[in-house]
């Protein structure tokens, strides 16, 4: 179908865009009877109407120079005669984000009919920068999210239906990028949540609730006795009594500028993830309507494990959160950041497959991380994005990820495709192995962290060169890698090297006195997450490894793991004695999630401290958490 997007041109509605820019384009067209599929794709954000209906919404997150076009049937949306197709494009241009790459702002669309094009984007197109649309606002919600967005109704004009006034013939962008279709099912518009009354906090501010964590798109219906400055705040809590907006440089919130009588709003293009919605104005106004549209990847969920009542309630709020971190691809948290990692993405994707057995959102987003091109063969910290920076442990998570995924989905025609990619990610590792151990990169841009604990997270240089926690994930990538070889039929030797980095963990970071391994070479420090991930790759093994259990679930001394990384603690017991272990860890689950039950969380925090942790902006919707669902299945789902 793409060959009907050949002849289109990429336009933008000037020669020189800058960051945070809003273009609309009109076009028309004739329509007669038959299928109607719109071919469309742009830099950044698109919404496209159809006779005044949103017909089509939501750009995949791609690379400029690997770009995605989505395909979409509009027929409903088409009347005998004249129709017109309109266009709002939002451009972020900012290169700092860690949810956006930036290419150059352009729309590219072809309206499809009997296998034919009778509309297209060319310098026929009518264009104009958006009148309401707050322009070069550039004001961030955060530095991983991005822009918010500003909309001043008493700029409002009919172009969508009505009148043009202001659009010229659109500048044609001289680009040429390659194009693939949309690799998995577009998002689905739910019927709108409604905030309810929550409190009322002054005569000009007001607080609403959607009653549970919500993912969506922002619209109300207000009456305004005069024009007057609005402001919309979004939060996940209240426990400071209303809605924390500004955090350090964050602020969560957008900007609408109000007519004198009715205000009717619906934003297309920036997701809120929030429970609450806070109204603040300069007078009082009257609120007929304020909401959220949910925006979700529509997946069912499986049966479960047979489980007690509060495994269930656990499990629940495990599930809510899965489905509220997928959009365009695997999101950490979607109030926050709404950022795709590959560790994170790789505890979502293994509980997907137990809670939903789907495999094209996955397949999808491991695709997205492997068109990552940096020139060191490491991957960034997340997709898409330009911005240099590298956790470089996490690189060794997408093996991981890609095992697990050709386990589950038997798919060895995608790993033939990205095999490559596997192979430059581990030569970037194998290559700085020195006397048996991997040595870590330094320098800006790279970021040696492992998890937000003391001695692991490694602001600037690393605690020392090489460490027990980066060459026990390279182990297991090693092992991880010999398994898609050997399933794909490619001759390897990653578990020899494999046993070599191993016995050189034990030399070096094996305490036989103590019976631990610690972090680093200076034998400062030890942890959960370092001594779990040396029984886990083979380092430690046998009757070492039965002392080592109990001293990762007793030794006060050493430093706990997060539940981030809580699933690598899980595994090295499981892996030691799994009839030992297995009721641990479930009774460990309870002690950690009751809490976000009895908070009255519908779902599961980014750390067991909650709203408080990293200085007030911890995320109590994040997918790294919803690992239970994994180990209910594997403990409690058998025979």
């Amino acid at each position: 179908m793409e060959k009907f997007l050949a002849a289109a041109k990429w336009i933008w509605c000037n020669h020189a865009p800058q960051n945070d820019e809003y273009g609309e384009f009109v076009d028309s067209f004739t329509y007669e009877s038959g299928k109607a599929i719109l071919q469309i794709s742009a830099d950044s954000n698109y919404a496209a109407y159809i006779n005044g209906k949103l017909a089509a919404w939501g750009q995949y997150a791609d690379f400029p120079y690997d770009k995605v076009y989505d395909q979409v049937d509009v027929t409903e949306f088409c009347q005998e005669g004249e129709n017109r197709l309109a266009v709002i494009v939002w451009y972020y241009g900012i290169d700092t984000t860690s949810v956006y790459y930036p290419g150059r702002a352009a729309l590219l669309y072809a309206l499809v009919n009997k296998d034919s094009v009778i509309c297209q984007s060319d310098e026929r197109t009518l264009a104009r920068m958006s009148k309401a649309y707050m322009n070069h606002r550039c004001s961030l919600i955060s530095g991983q999210l991005g822009y918010g967005y500003g909309y001043d109704a008493t700029k409002e004009d009919q172009w969508l239906t009505g009148e043009l006034v202001g659009l010229a013939p659109a500048s044609l962008v001289d680009q040429n990028l390659p194009l693939r279709i949309r690799p998995c099912k577009k998002l689905e518009m739910l019927p709108e949540v409604p905030g309810v009354f929550c409190k009322q906090l002054s005569e000009t501010e007001v607080l609403y609730d959607l009653g549970k964590e919500e993912v969506g798109l922002l619209s109300f219906v207000l009456n305004s006795p005069q024009e007057q400055n609005i402001t919309v705040a979004f939060g996940e809590h209240i426990v400071d009594g209303q809605v924390r907006q500004i955090l350090g440089s964050r602020n969560f919130s957008m900007e609408y500028r109000a007519t004198a009588g009715e205000n009717v709003y619906f934003n297309p293009f920036r997701r809120f993830g929030c429970r609450y919605l806070q109204v603040r104005s300069e007078y009082p106004l009257q609120i007929n309507k304020i909401a959220l549209a949910p925006t979700m990847y529509v997946v069912e969920e499986k049966e479960r494990p047979a489980l007690t009542e509060v495994q269930n309630r656990i499990y629940d709020i495990c599930v809510e959160t899965l489905r509220l971190c997928m959009h365009e691809h695997y999101e950490d948290c979607p109030w926050r950041e709404q950022a795709m990692y590959a560790m994170d993405s790789r505890n979502q994707m293994l509980c997907g497959y137990y809670a939903f057995g789907e495999y094209a959102f996955p397949k999808a987003c491991l695709e997205l991380i492997s068109k990552d091109n940096r020139k060191d063969g490491l991957l960034s910290i997340c997709y898409p994005m330009k911005a240099d920076l590298v956790i470089v442990s996490f690189s060794l998570h997408y093996i991981t990820a890609c095992r697990e995924y050709l386990e589950h989905s038997g798919d060895r025609e995608f790993l033939l495709q990205i095999y490559p990619k596997l192979l430059s990610i581990l030569e970037a590792f194998t290559s700085r192995v020195d006397n048996g151990l991997f040595v870590n990169p330094v320098g800006e841009g790279y970021w040696n962290f492992y998890e937000w604990r003391e001695w692991l997270v490694n602001w600037g240089e690393p605690m020392s060169a090489t460490d027990v926690i980066a060459n026990s994930l390279l182990s297991i990538a090693l092992q991880n890698m010999a398994v898609i070889a050997d399933k794909l039929g490619m001759e390897n030797e990653y578990l020899s090297l494999a046993d070599k980095i191993n016995a050189a963990i034990y030399n070096t970071f094996w305490d036989t006195q103590k019976g631990i391994v610690y972090n680093y070479t200076n034998h400062d420090s030890y942890s959960q997450l370092g001594n779990s991930l040396a029984i886990l790759c083979g380092a430690v093994t046998g009757e070492n490894a039965e002392n080592l259990c109990q001293k990762i679930l007793h030794d006060p001394h050493m430093t706990p793991v997060s539940l981030s990384m809580r699933c690598f603690m899980n595994d090295a017991l499981l892996k030691t004695d799994e009839a030992k272990y297995g009721p641990v860890i479930l009774k460990q689950i309870e002690d950690l999630y009751v809490p976000m039950l009895e908070f009255g969380s519908t779902t599961v925090w980014e750390t067991e401290i909650g709203e408080s942790d990293f200085e007030n902006a911890a995320s109590l919707c994040h997918g790294w958490s919803a690992i239970p669902i994994y180990y209910y299945h594997k403990l409690l789902g058998k025979d």
